[in-house]
């Protein structure tokens, strides 16, 4: 499986949880990475970033309800995959 195959399966599957991608898709392996974090009032967006073969999947959705009495669905966000890359950073630290 080609990796735009996956993404556009991921697409379709019209996840609520970025996190049920993993267990949708075990193909994606485990997550290395949660960037890109939002804060709403009832729920957390994160984008979730998988290595898959020599690319990278970014699966946007929501990964944390703050209320108990709620649930994935009741947050009406639809994940989405997409190809990502990986960009290297320089950070200091004292010497």
């Amino acid at each position: 499986m080609t990796t735009s195959e996956l993404i556009a399966k991921i697409n379709e599957a019209k996840l609520s949880s970025a996190h049920w991608a993993e267990d949708e898709f075990p193909e994606l392996g485990g997550e290395i990475d949660a960037v890109n974090e939002d804060e709403h009032r009832w729920y957390t967006i994160k984008t979730l970033v998988f290595k898959f073969g020599d690319d990278f999947i970014g699966v946007r959705g929501a990964t944390g309800l703050k209320s108990e009495s709620m649930g994935y669905d009741d947050c009406c966000v639809e994940c989405e995959a997409f190809e990502m890359k990986e960009v290297q950073s320089v950070t200091y630290k004292k010497a």
